[in-house]
């Protein structure tokens, strides 16, 4: 199974957070994220966010979702994407690829694996149920980072490429925009910054989220 790992990320505070006035972050409630039906029939996800808007799950750019496996089972089959998984909650995921005969245990306190989506991947359960963070770019168009933050204070979220995601999962972090009110989140909520040169500051006692950003590939 040709999985890498991810490095935990290092997070700049404060440092090259522009005061210009930008575009407002899109916030995407918990609420309002769709749930959505497994490729392969198995499950559900709750889906974050899609791009392009109206695509479909075959012709898809980039794809953010969360879900909430309760059972053994394959892996869903993606030709030509690059999937990036990080378990949020629950306590470990079993991860199996049956032709290698190679094992990979991820957990909350595991960087994020990333692996291709035509491999044949099956799952198991070693201790109950989980909640996975899964990030898919199509490998044409784009590629993808995925990092874990753990926030104390305030910290610069900068926007790099060509859109960051970030995703509460524990915590109820504040916005400080330039120029808008000062917003809360909880957890399941998500931020989308596209405008260029978009940063964001967040603020918590204490919270965890996931961070993806988004290139368009040379």
């Amino acid at each position: 199974m040709n999985f890498r790992l991810l490095p935990q990320a290092s997070r700049p505070l404060l440092s090259g957070c522009s005061r210009r006035r930008r575009a407002a972050p899109l916030v995407l409630t918990k609420a309002g994220q769709r749930i959505q039906p497994w490729k392969n029939g198995g499950g559900t996800t709750r889906e974050v966010l899609r791009y392009p808007h109206g695509s479909s799950m075959d012709d898809f750019g980039w794809r953010i979702s969360v879900a909430t496996v309760r059972s053994a089972g394959p892996f869903s089959f993606f030709p030509g994407i690059d999937r990036s998984l990080a378990l949020i909650e629950g306590e470990a995921l079993l991860l199996q690829h049956p032709e290698q005969r190679s094992r990979r245990i991820l957990t909350t306190r595991t960087p994020a694996l990333v692996f291709s989506g035509e491999e044949p991947i099956d799952s198991c359960l070693p201790a109950g149920a989980v909640t996975d963070f899964n990030v898919m770019t199509r490998r044409q168009q784009f590629t993808h980072r995925l990092d874990r933050l753990a926030l104390a204070g305030a910290v610069c979220i900068p926007r790099p490429g060509h859109a960051s995601l970030l995703y509460v999962v524990r915590g109820t972090p504040c916005i400080l925009a330039p120029h808008l009110p000062a917003a809360q989140l909880a957890p399941g909520d998500a931020v989308l910054l596209t405008a260029a040169g978009q940063p964001l500051i967040l603020h918590a006692a204490h919270a965890e989220i996931m961070l993806v950003d988004i290139f368009p590939q040379a």
